[in-house]
């Protein structure tokens, strides 16, 4: 941070620590960006705080009565790696002079109560060859929108020196109520040695605010260090936090000396003996980030990631803590990297002057330029008060029976003609907000040919109208070699919110492209963005490398358009056909051995010879019907030699049908009827009733359901009264039998279609058909129940 005010120097005039502005090469792993616009055309993936529900979420007052001129902060739009929106805050631009910027949530949203994370990308660099200052500051404070300090080394939140040396508090001038975690571009750090001073004030101030203690590294220094030699210089652009509104943030220091000063009534110089004040900031957490002028860590033309964890107390009384990492996401993929650059300093909640009952404060950012400028840009990827979230990828191959168990970490290698899972997991864990909006822009490696995808939902209630299924259709093509296939994914039809600690998962099946020639190919890690209305994350593939396909020595696969897959239970047995082809050709039939499993059993084994198709290496194995189950069964294969040779194992669905009831109505009740004596009554049914024949038999078999009973009984006892009645049915053409123990009358009949189909029998029925009560002349009153037997025939009971 530099000042514009007055500098108290010695004889000869000198300006420490102001070094050319130089290009950094681009050895520090990640995109230089020389100008604002370049930086915010090349931005990070972050939230979009211009539309949608964060439009209103921060509030910019244009005129602040502590300050001179407009604000100069606001929202701008930048670059989508994700092809989504995606916007900035510019608290300052490079060669806009003696500005300042502020800008703060709308509402207090920051809670003092709960664990929050602000998670972000900053910017903040000069252009051309002109020198940077001062920086911002990330802020919580208790008070309104129209917060700021001053200009230049205050960043906008800091206390403010009196441009004449005066003994002043800096503190009543800081933003009140508050702590501030500083990205300071230029220090401050011309510290007066006592003597003789020629004060020429000429614009400039010698207040040096950028002091740490003597362990820099350590942020425990409490109360003011009021013994200068307790101090060090701070002479590279860094990070640190204290409490602007405190004095014990600010130490002062006087100086006597003879010499010329200006006289702030008319300005003419004078010369006489005075004491001077300047007054030292005190940093704590400081992290030191290297030279200024563009070669250091901070102002280098480069996007930088931090997160800022707050924990709160733990006692009644206690403090909380607040820890800041940096450099903890690398900026051109937006995945976590290893970062050892952080400092936890303790949080002191009575510094905010919070009210009975309150525990939230606003929270925000300032900044400031002076003789020197620069561009000062934040993006947001998580917000406090809102969802933590985060987001990962992996990518499986099948193993040897078949299943996708195989991990792919960076660097693996995987074979040519490999079927391969990629798996998307986005999660919610934290937060005071759901997560909203969500949806997946996915880049998939290039030579990863994808066949289907699905998408599985927290709960059922998030099913979409695709049946969770994902259009690989609208897969796009590489612009470039390595740049990887895109593929934006909706995940529900105004994207997907997640609460609590829900997830859900995309997946991706394809096959890995074979390689043509002996030279291995290599792919590179691709980075997939799930974003939301109020937070992002991503996920990164490993790079790996595709080799050559190598022929296995037995290979096997299944036949399934020769094969007989659907069988109705107790009907006929299955039939699996394939081939067990060995590469050397010498073998014969007899020398090949199969493995067959049923639903994770294993079987006898069976050499080709006696299970042959007919042909060469073929096989022809039966399934006999009372080893399969209702439904799907998984029949797996893998084939032996005598060398000890192994295929990989080959799998197929065979699905055994079946017909029965599904859902009923379950109680089946009559209208209530007083008996008159005099001959017999038909009773009708009281309600619809509901006999479902689900059935999933095999294409043309016909299935009919018959009834009978043996009677209705006074309670239900077959011991006690039988009922003088009998249950009837009557078709749809007048025709009636009665339901009795020798009469089983035909109630439905139908012929599958070869799908799983549900058929209400019942559903037709009238008040002059299907299953009615006759009742005698004899009967006499009470309540009568029974159970009617229900067959199925030619089919299985």
């Amino acid at each position: 941070m530099n000042v514009r005010k007055g500098l108290l120097g010695v004889v000869t005039l000198t300006v420490a620590g102001l070094g050319l502005w130089s290009v950094v090469p681009a050895s520090a792993n990640s995109t230089i960006f020389n100008t604002g616009d370049a930086a915010l055309k090349g931005a990070p993936q972050g939230v979009d705080l211009q539309s949608g529900l964060d439009s209103n979420y921060f509030t910019i007052d244009k005129t602040v009565d502590t300050a001179t001129g407009d604000n100069a902060a606001s929202l701008v739009t930048a670059g989508s790696p994700a092809g989504t929106g995606n916007s900035a805050i510019q608290i300052s631009k490079a060669g806009v002079q003696d500005s300042w910027g502020a800008i703060w949530s709308t509402d207090q949203t920051f809670d003092l109560s709960k664990s929050e994370t602000a998670s972000m990308w900053i910017y903040a660099s000069g252009e051309s060859a002109s020198n940077v200052g001062d920086g911002m500051a990330f802020v919580l404070q208790n008070g309104g929108t129209d917060a700021y300090s001053g200009s230049g080394q205050s960043m906008g939140v800091w206390g403010v020196a009196d441009q004449y040396f005066a003994n002043t508090n800096p503190a009543s001038s800081a933003i009140q109520n508050s702590w501030a975690l500083e990205f300071d571009t230029y220090p401050n750090d011309d510290i007066p040695q006592r003597g003789t001073y020629w004060g020429a004030l000429l614009g400039w101030t010698n207040s040096s605010y950028d002091f740490a203690n003597s362990s820099p590294s350590s942020y425990d220094v409490s109360g003011p260090a009021d013994t200068p030699s307790s101090q060090s210089q701070i002479t590279d652009t860094h990070i640190a936090s204290n409490y602007p509104g405190s004095t014990d943030t600010y130490t002062g220091t006087s100086v006597v000396g003879k010499g010329k000063i200006k006289n702030p009534l008319n300005g003419n110089m004078i010369t006489g003996n005075g004491t001077f004040y300047y007054y030292n900031l005190q940093h704590k957490g400081l992290l030191d980030e290297g030279a200024t002028g563009g070669s250091g860590n901070l102002s280098d033309h480069r996007w930088h990631h931090i997160t800022v964890t707050y924990t709160p107390p733990t006692t009644s009384g206690g403090d909380g803590s607040m820890t800041y990492t940096y450099n903890d996401k690398n900026p051109d993929t937006g995945l976590p990297q290893a970062s050892t650059d952080y400092a936890t300093v303790p949080i002191d909640l009575s510094q905010f002057k919070l009210s009975s009952g309150q525990t939230k404060v606003r929270w925000g950012f300032t900044g400031s330029t002076g003789l020197y400028s620069e561009n000062n840009l934040v993006i947001f990827d998580q917000i406090p008060g809102e969802a933590q979230t985060d987001a990962s990828a992996t990518m499986t191959t099948k193993d040897s029976d078949g299943n996708y168990t195989k991990n792919v970490s960076d660097g693996d290698s995987v074979s040519g003609d490999s079927d391969v899972k990629l798996t998307y997991t986005l999660e919610r864990t934290g937060g005071d907000e759901d997560w909203k909006s969500v949806n997946g822009d996915l880049t998939i490696p290039d030579d990863i040919d994808v066949t289907s995808g699905s998408i599985s939902y927290p709960d059922s209630s998030y099913t979409d109208s695709n049946d969770n299924k994902v259009d690989v259709s609208k897969i796009v093509a590489p612009t470039s070699s390595g740049s990887g296939q895109t593929l934006s994914v909706p995940l529900a039809d105004s994207g997907l919110t997640l609460s609590g600690t829900q997830k859900a998962t995309v997946t991706l099946y394809g096959t890995v492209k074979n390689v043509a020639t002996d030279s291995d190919v290599s792919e590179a890690a691709q980075t997939s963005y799930f974003v939301g209305s109020n937070a992002t994350s991503t996920a990164k593939t490993p790079s790996f490398t595709i080799t050559k396909k190598v022929d296995p020595a037995l290979a096997m696969q299944l036949d399934e358009s020769k094969s007989t897959l659907a069988v109705n239970v107790g009907g006929d047995d299955a039939i699996v056909e394939g081939v067990a082809v060995p590469s050397d050709k010498t073998l014969s039939n007899s020398d090949i051995t199969i493995h067959p499993t049923i639903n994770g059993v294993a079987q006898d084994t069976v050499d080709l010879d006696s299970a042959t198709s007919g042909v060469l290496y073929g096989f022809k194995y039966a399934i006999a019907n009372d080893k399969l189950t209702a439904g799907d069964n998984t029949v797996s294969f893998y084939a032996t030699d005598p060398a000890g040779d192994k295929s990989a194992t080959v799998s197929t669905t065979v699905t055994a049908g079946t017909v029965g009831f599904g859902h009923t109505s379950g109680d089946l009740i009559f209208d209530p009827t007083t008996l008159t004596g005099s001959g017999s009554t038909i009773i009708n049914r009281s309600t619809d009733w509901s006999l479902n024949v689900d059935d999933t038999q095999t294409k043309d078999s016909n299935w009919a359901v018959t009834a009978n009973t043996d009677g209705m009984y006074l309670n239900g006892t077959p011991s006690s009264t039988k009922l003088d009645g009998s249950l009837i049915y009557t078709d749809a053409d007048g025709n009636t039998t009665t339901l009795d123990s020798s009469g089983s009358p035909v109630i439905a009949s139908g012929t599958s279609d070869g799908t799983a189909s549900s058929t209400n029998v019942a559903a037709n029925w009238t008040d002059s058909t299907g299953i009615r009560l006759k009742v005698n002349s004899g009967a006499t009153g009470g309540s009568y129940s029974g159970t009617i037997n229900w067959s199925f025939v030619n089919s299985v009971e």
